[in-house]
């Protein structure tokens, strides 16, 4: 079918079953990703702010996430916030935490927690599919 079947059938098996929550308030950004991560073979959690995030988070148990993907600003709940608060619930989880803006890493460089990482945007899917697969 196309060339990146192979790739694909490889990161299904190292993904299988793993489930990322996944929280972009941009509507297209959130369908794109989510697309992505469902094809790399991830389950995926789709929540479009922090707080929803977060009550989502509450039909999980420790261990039931492998993965929190958010972007860093947000309304209400922003990124490093919903990665403070989700932290607490999760303390064993990793976050990754996506943003275009440049300013950014700076705030994140004294802010990122153990277990906390960064990828900046635009990125391709390779590359966040390959940030995720090291996480996890």
């Amino acid at each position: 079918m196309n060339p990146s079947t192979k790739s694909s059938t490889q990161t299904k098996k190292s993904g299988s079953r793993k489930k990322i929550l996944l929280v972009e308030d941009e509507p297209a950004a959130l369908k794109l990703f989510s697309e992505i991560l469902q094809k790399a073979g991830y389950e995926v959690i789709e929540t479009s702010n922090g707080q929803e995030a977060l009550d989502e988070a509450k039909n999980y148990s420790q261990g039931e996430i492998d993965l929190l993907v958010s972007d860093l600003v947000m309304p209400d709940v922003g990124g490093l916030e919903l990665a403070s608060r989700f932290r607490e619930a999760f303390p064993k989880t990793k976050i990754l935490l996506l943003s275009g803006y440049t300013e950014d890493v700076v705030i994140l460089e004294k802010n990122l927690s153990q277990d906390t990482y960064f990828l900046p945007k635009p990125f391709k899917s390779e590359a966040l599919k390959a940030k995720i697969a090291e996480l996890i």
